[in-house]
């Protein structure tokens, strides 16, 4: 125990200050060095250096694809397809013009196999006329609905019949109309009903289905009230629409 030099307070040894009036104790001396060689015996605790990081490696700047340009003279895909469809429109072209043209000169001119002018025979009424081959054979029939008509058998034994009338009717289209609904009503059926040109005229063609099997053909024109005929009947469409059959109706003048 110590004594307060203040106030004679006891306290304990190692009390800081008195207890009853605060005087500060000083502190012992052997304490001092006690604790300064503690301070001092502590080893210094040095920092672990600092570990400097690894410079970084820069990755190689990745190589650049270059691109291969074409020549200019080589043609691209664009133009390389423009092209493909150039040649097809115009091939298209060519293909739809060619069939026109056959369609057109089937309607105009069918079969027009040329005969040679020495192996032909001319018809002549006057006012019409046509040329027909000399191996047709010129037969004696007749027809009760039209008389003066004339006939003529060919190879294929298909009768050509040719006759003109007057007639009261309009137009081409009328007479067509009225051999139609003649033709149907005798169990008759439509096989074709076209329009043809015919010495520069306006003609119609029309292929009938007989009930009995067989085929007649009418080819008619008609001008100036007068209506002129080519009926050919056979046993087949193409007994009626052969060449020289085709031949002989091209030929057809009226004057």
């Amino acid at each position: 125990m110590k004594k307060c030099p203040e106030c004679g307070n006891p306290s304990y040894d190692g009390a800081p200050v008195c207890g009853n009036c605060g005087f500060k104790f000083p502190k012992p001396k052997v304490a001092a060095r006690r604790e300064q060689s503690i301070f001092e015996s502590q080893p210094k605790v040095e920092k672990p250096p600092k570990v400097e990081k690894p410079p970084k490696v820069e990755k190689p700047p990745k190589a650049e694809k270059q691109k291969v340009k074409k020549p200019s003279n080589e043609p691209g895909v664009l133009d390389i397809i423009k092209e493909k469809k150039l040649i097809i429109g115009v091939i298209l072209l060519i293909t739809l013009i060619v069939i026109c043209g056959i369609v057109l000169t089937g309607s105009n001119n069918k079969g027009t196999a040329s005969i040679p002018s020495g192996d032909l025979a001319v018809y002549d009424a006057g006012d019409f006329s046509f040329k027909y081959p000399k191996s047709w054979e010129q037969v004696n029939l007749t027809d009760s609905e039209h008389e003066g008509a004339i006939f003529y058998m060919d190879e294929n034994n298909t009768v050509i019949e040719h006759y003109n009338i007057s007639s009261s009717a309009t137009s081409l289209k009328d007479i067509n109309q009225q051999r139609v609904s003649y033709a149907l009503n005798n169990g008759d059926a439509i096989e074709l009903l076209e329009t043809v040109t015919l010495d520069g005229r306006n003609g119609s063609n029309i292929i009938l289905e007989n009930a009995d099997g067989n085929y007649t053909r009418y080819v008619s024109m008609f001008t100036d009230g007068e209506l002129y005929v080519f009926k050919i009947t056979g046993d087949s469409i193409n007994s009626i629409t052969s060449d020289s059959i085709n031949s002989v109706i091209n030929s057809a003048d009226i004057v």
